[in-house]
């Protein structure tokens, strides 16, 4: 039968893989303990029936009678190992449904089991989207009208995941049981709203589908205390942003813009900067080749992490990091990257200016400092 809440069904994940892992248990009746909480929830194997999340009520507010954007709080959820992410309500087929906002990723990607209707055509083929936490998402692109904070409903090019499971090289990842934060028991999917990906051609940019191209430029402000979405910003509201060209191919994407990160006296790397409100992380440097002062590994592997000051580059926009926590993992050929991550965007507001292949950078200050 299904849990009474996400949050029950988590913990008793948990449980389940303490089983799993741990299969001698310090006693015999934590042992029986555990096999009658099973039992009693009526689990198979820990394949558990996860209620769909509800969302909060969807509202936005016009600032200055529109005239200079609107704007849509976000909301603060914990998922995976007590990780953030950001939660946007959103409507697919006139059913309103709860999903991460991800800016590092392009594309809705929603459970095929929450949608209204099972029976969508395809628009598309079955294709895969792996993740840092070594979870994998799989489905074919069905289109989906698609709304926001009231908009009018657009057609979208969306994946419908039937399959959540874990990469071949992470056997036993967040997603070891057919579910994930994102994808089950605190969110319906994900909402990638982040710069074209080279080799991605499953999804529309949900933002950039909207009506009236209210979408096509926007601001992200990460910040836990006041997150929020801004759509359609007023060139007086984003006057004091470091405006950077984004990288344009020959088919007319807009890619992310190339930057760099120093790792303390230890390297400098350049690659495309993004930032993804969706990892967990601080700073993730996806490299291809071993760097001279980690030992090597395989691909998808961490190579280090630490905690290091760190600088962050891209044009004439520089942001320093006092204590941040680097993790360096090995890539795919041709697949390097800087990932700045949600815990690393607290202070820094993105501004997408897509008419204008642009993207806008603003911090308070150039520098923070964590505790050790």
């Amino acid at each position: 039968m299904p849990l009474s809440s996400p949050l029950a069904a988590r913990r008793l994940l948990r449980a389940c893989r303490h089983v799993r892992l741990h299969a001698i248990l310090p006693s015999v009746q934590q042992r029986l303990a555990c096999t009658a909480l099973l039992a009693a929830v009526g689990l198979a194997g820990c394949a558990a029936s996860f209620p769909i999340p509800t969302p909060p009520a969807a509202s936005a507010t016009l600032i200055n009678d529109g005239n200079d954007g609107l704007l849509i709080p976000l909301h603060v959820e914990r998922t995976d190992e007590g990780h953030a992410r950001l939660g946007l309500p959103v409507q697919l087929d006139g059913k309103s449904l709860y999903v991460a906002l991800d800016t590092g990723t392009q594309g809705m990607r929603v459970l095929k089991s929450a949608l209204p209707n099972s029976n969508y055509a395809r628009a598309g083929d079955v294709t895969s989207l792996s993740f840092a936490n070594g979870a994998e998402v799989l489905g074919a692109t069905v289109t989906l009208p698609f709304s926001v904070a009231g908009t009018k409903p657009v057609p979208l090019a969306s994946q419908a995941v039937d399959t959540v499971r874990c990469q071949p090289n992470a056997k036993r990842c967040v997603a070891m049981d057919g579910y994930t934060g994102e994808f089950g028991w605190a969110f319906s999917g994900i909402a990638g709203v982040g710069a074209d990906l080279p080799g991605d051609s499953c999804c529309t940019q949900p933002l950039r589908a909207l009506p009236a191209s209210i979408g096509q430029r926007y601001v992200v402000r990460a910040n836990f205390a006041r997150p929020f979405l801004l759509l359609s910003p007023s060139n007086a509201l984003t006057k004091d942003y470091t405006m950077l060209p984004m990288a344009a191919s020959k088919d007319g994407a807009t890619h992310w813009p190339k930057g760099c990160v120093r790792v303390a006296d230890k390297m400098t790397f350049c690659a495309p900067l993004v930032f993804a409100t969706g990892s967990s992380g601080m700073i993730r440097i996806e490299t291809d080749k071993t760097p001279d002062w980690t030992g090597d590994d395989e691909v998808g592997k961490v190579l280090n992490q630490g905690n290091y000051d760190a600088a962050i580059g891209v044009g004439s926009w520089t942001h320093r990091y006092e204590n941040a926590q680097v993790t360096i993992v090995k890539a795919k050929p041709d697949a390097n990257r800087i990932v700045v991550g949600l815990m690393a965007m607290q202070n820094i507001d993105v501004l997408f200016d897509f008419p204008r292949g642009q993207l806008g950078l603003r911090a308070a200050n150039t520098s923070e400092s964590f505790a050790p």
